[in-house]
Parts: structure tokens; sequence; C-alpha cells
């Protein structure tokens, strides 16, 4: 075994650790509950993961140290309502790696690539994500936050790499039940999850890179543009929502429910549906912690009109997306174009409500029209998509 070089669902030692740590945790309900609470046994768990298959522990547990004293610190001494100050002290670690991110190999000097290797953590985003999500919802709760909750629910292993964004209030009820959420009828679910994640992952996603997109030759042909880009959206989705779930089987087997992530996104008429289907999570955070706070100031300063506030507060809450994916043009475009979609529906809608009726599809059937939005919806994902990529730039 190689040693420090397994993240969560990439390798067959990571395998290995999955079953040591379900065998672990039914022998512990059966035998040992008494003396081996779940919180501890989850967080050794963890901390032997970090230790022994993790790629940089070192860095990681700092971190998780920096963010729980920033944490601390903040609700102790930062008294004002504002949470903007509070956000980018937590988001420090992400702000430092995007930046030395856009720097090249080839100009960087060796500060710069000493900076990259140190802040290069895997997992680092959705870390800081679910702190400033905790940070947000637990604000005006003067309960201490536990060091080992905050632990086990940041460096939680199924979803450390990619997801599901879990929330803390939900995640530590799971917590708090310990060993009785271990259930036959639960890890009945996991399994399911586990081998539907499986298929999706390593089998359908596997396929689709080396059969197609590996052989796809770039003449700069529509036909070549065209079949990278409904080829990769197709492999992003299997890929995507088969880490997903098999996050959600390993959590179920531990007693702890992960949120779904994808729900038949490709049947989305709109774009407020897609993203209620697609990376759910992400699309639920970036409301409740961007897009709303953003729709609220600009209320608060009486400016605008309201349609004219959330067009606004919605595209700069998807430029905001781009811009989390990396600081590269073509994460920002793709960011930028999402943004731009959920506008011009939200418009659509607004004067689809001022003039009581469907001011483009009136008239036409029902069945019609939802097929046809599901189409339009479909092929402006996988443009929008496409661009993530990078390929097309």
């Amino acid at each position: 075994m190689v040693l420090n070089q397994s993240l969560p669902f990439s390798s067959s030692e990571f395998f290995y650790f999955i079953l040591l740590t379900i065998g672990l945790f039914l022998v512990s309900k059966t035998l040992l509950q008494k003396y081996i609470p779940y919180k501890w046994l989850l967080m050794l768990i963890t901390v032997g993961y970090l230790a022994f298959l993790f790629t940089k522990p070192i860095q990681f547990f700092g971190l998780i140290l920096y963010l729980y004293l920033s944490l601390i610190g903040i609700r102790k001494w930062y008294k004002s309502s504002n949470i903007i100050v509070p956000v980018l002290l937590l988001a420090i670690p992400i702000l430092l790696m995007k930046t030395v991110n856009t720097f090249s190999n080839d100009v960087a000097s060796e500060f710069i690539l000493g900076a990259k290797d140190i802040l290069q953590i895997a997992g680092l985003s959705y870390v800081v994500f679910k702190v400033i999500g905790l940070y947000i919802d637990e604000r005006n709760n003067t309960n201490k936050i536990n060091l080992l909750d905050f632990f086990n629910f940041s460096a939680f292993v199924p979803t450390l790499l990619i997801g599901p964004i879990d929330k803390f209030d939900r995640f530590k009820k799971d917590l708090n039940r310990g060993y009785e959420n271990i259930t036959p009828e639960r890890t009945y679910q996991g399994w399911n999850n586990f081998i539907k994640g499986l298929l999706y992952k390593f089998i359908i996603a596997e396929a689709l890179r080396r059969l197609i997109l590996a052989h796809l030759v770039n003449d700069g042909s529509v036909v070549y543009h065209l079949s990278y880009m409904y080829t990769y959206l197709f492999y992003l989705f299997f890929d995507f929502a088969g880490y997903s779930l098999l996050a959600i089987g390993f959590g179920n087997f531990l007693g702890i429910e992960v949120p779904i992530n994808f729900d038949k996104p490709f049947l989305a008429v709109n774009p407020k549906e897609f993203w209620k289907k697609w990376h759910i999570t992400l699309g639920d955070w970036l409301g409740d912690y961007f897009f709303k706070p953003i729709f609220k100031d600009l209320t608060s300063r009486k400016i605008l009109k309201s349609i004219q506030r959330q067009n606004i507060a919605l595209f700069l809450t998807f430029t905001l997306m781009g811009f989390w994916n990396g600081f590269e043009v073509h994460f920002i475009l793709s960011g930028m174009l999402f943004g731009s979609y959920s506008v011009i529906h939200n418009y659509y809608i607004y004067r689809c409500k001022k003039a009581k009726e469907d001011v483009f599809f009136k008239g036409l059937n029902p069945k019609f029209v939802r097929i046809l939005s599901i189409v339009i919806m479909f092929n402006s994902v996988a443009l929008a998509i496409y661009i993530f990529s990078g390929n097309i730039i």
C-alpha cells in the first residue's frame, strides 16, 4: 500500500478503508458502544484516514484548526451584524488557493510554487463552505461549538472531497443519535446507493471517458464540438452523481444521512428547477448564504425595482459560483452564463405574472411546452457545462 495518496473513492486502498470502517462501527454498536462513544469512534476513524491515506494531513489539520479558532474568535469578539468580514476571514484559505492557482508554473517563482504546494488541499473549498454555512446559521446561537462535533462535521470523510455540502445542525442531530442510527434498513439503503454510485462513476462515466472523450480529435469542426459537448455533459453527470451516491451510501453505513445532490436534472424545464436537481446542496448553499443576503441588502437600501434587485442578486450569485470553481476564464464565463439563464427566466416569469398569461408560449399545448422547455434547458446547460470544461476556450 502506498500511504498518503488515497483520496475518497479514488483507489482500492480507500475501499478497504470503507470496509474496515463499516466493520468497526458494527462491532462497536454490537459489543463496545458502552466503552467507545460514537462521536469518538468517528473522530478516530477520520484521524486514521487523514494520517495514513490522505494526501496532505498536516495541511488539512492546520486548515481545520484555523477555521475552528477563527470561528470561536468571531463568535466571541465580533459583535457587528454585518457578516462580510467574518465570511472573508473564514474564506481566506479559498481566496489564497484560487489566487496562487492563477499563476502559471512556467513563470511562477519558487515562492508561488511553494504556496501552491501548501494550499492545494483536497476538499478545501467544500470544508470552508460548510464552515461558512455553520457560522451564518449559528451566529445568533450562544451555545459553544464543541471541537469534537466541529471536527467530525468539517472533516467527514465521505463528503470530504466534493460534497454534498451538509448543514451543521442536521449533521449534529445524526451525531447525537449515534449508534441507534445504524440500522438494517439504513444499511440496505446504503448498499443501494453505493452500488448505484459504483455503476455511475466507475462503469458509465469511465466508459464515456475512455471510449468516446479520449478518442475525439479536435479538428475544429462543429461535429467535434457538439460530440465533445454532449459527451462531456453526460460524463460529468455520471461521474459527479456517482461520487455523490457513493458518499451518501457510505454515510448510510455510518448512520449519517448525507443530503441528496442530484435528482433527474436533465428533466428540468427552467434554470430554477435545474438547480433544484443538479448539485442541489451547492445551489441551496448559494441561495441561502449569498443570494438572499445580497437581495436583502439591496432591498434595505431601497434602490431599484424588486425584479432588478432579484436579477442583480442572481447574476452575482452564479458569477461567484464561477469564481469558486477557479479564477480561470472558462469557469467565470460558465458561471456568468448560468447567471444569465436565471436572469432571463426570472424576467420571463415576472412578465407572465404581470400580463397574467404566458407571454411566450401562449396558446400552445402544455405538454408540448414542457417538452420544448426541457429541450431548451438541456441544450443551454450543455453549452454552459462545455464552457466550464475549458475545451472550447
